[in-house]
């Protein structure tokens, strides 16, 4: 009787044990999945200030500002798409995309100096991993991408709903005597490297005087199968762009759009 009642103790004690010690993992796990992390652009210890500098100075081995070309420009032999853009550009910040615990995107925003209507701007972007006091560039080509007007860089956002890794989302405005056009390029940072994943989405319209104005907004689909395109104003249609063989998005059944 005795034993069998010091066995049945040394059970309960056992069972109390790792008890604890799962309420103490789960513990620790809220602790590290807050969801807060995920969306933060860099370690505690640097402000985003300071994580953009660093990144920027590891991307391209100096400090901002820098002139710089499509280094793909140089390679003849390089037939991958999209084609290298030409022009030399002068970067003049970045903006750091967390992708994951120590993978890191820098996006630069490149001008030309005195240019005129016609000429674009550009965007670069570089992979990154941390390091104890800033980031380290990885062994991943650059991708350059044009856009904007007037020289300037074209202005772009990140959502994390489209595609399976954040995407880019790349705005130009284009105006002539009519009104302005705004048409977006689509990057998704994969965890390889960068893709220009859609081009030429019809964005939005304002014209220059009267009505006729309409805009369009991104929406969530299938992650990795397709994503939508809502247009309210003038028009209310809607579009779906689908992923094809060849690895880009293409629209289906896009509406016809006054004005561009």
């Amino acid at each position: 009787m005795m034993r069998n009642l010091a066995t049945l103790l040394g059970t309960i004690a056992v069972l109390g044990l790792a008890a604890c010690q799962s309420e103490t993992a789960a513990k620790a796990d809220e602790t590290v999945s807050t969801g807060a992390a995920e969306d933060e652009v860099a370690t505690p210890e640097l402000t985003e200030d300071q994580a953009n500098a660093r990144a920027f100075d590891a991307a391209w081995d100096a400090a901002a500002p820098i002139t710089a070309s499509d280094p793909r420009l140089s390679d003849d032999e390089d037939q991958r798409w999209p084609e290298p853009i030409s022009g030399r550009y002068e970067f003049r910040s970045g903006e750091v995309v967390r992708l994951s615990t120590s993978l890191f995107a820098l996006v630069s925003s490149g001008h030309v100096e005195g240019a005129g209507r016609a000429t674009s701007g550009a965007l670069a972007f570089h992979y990154l991993t941390r390091t104890d006091d800033g980031f380290r560039r990885l062994d991943v080509d650059p991708l350059f991408i044009a856009g904007g007007v007037s020289g300037q860089p074209p202005a772009f956002s990140i959502r994390r709903d489209l595609t399976p890794a954040p995407a880019v989302v790349i705005d130009t405005r284009r105006e002539d005597g009519d009104g302005a056009c705004i048409v977006t390029q689509l990057v998704e940072l994969t965890p390889s490297h960068p893709v220009l994943r859609a081009t030429d989405i019809p964005a939005a319209y304002i014209p220059a005087a009267g009505d006729g104005g309409w805009q369009g907004a991104l929406t969530a689909g299938r992650a990795g199968r397709d994503f939508g395109v809502q247009y309210s104003g003038a028009s209310d249609a809607r579009a779906e762009w689908v992923l094809t063989d060849v690895g880009t998005y293409r629209a289906s059944g896009q509406p016809r759009l006054s004005g561009c």
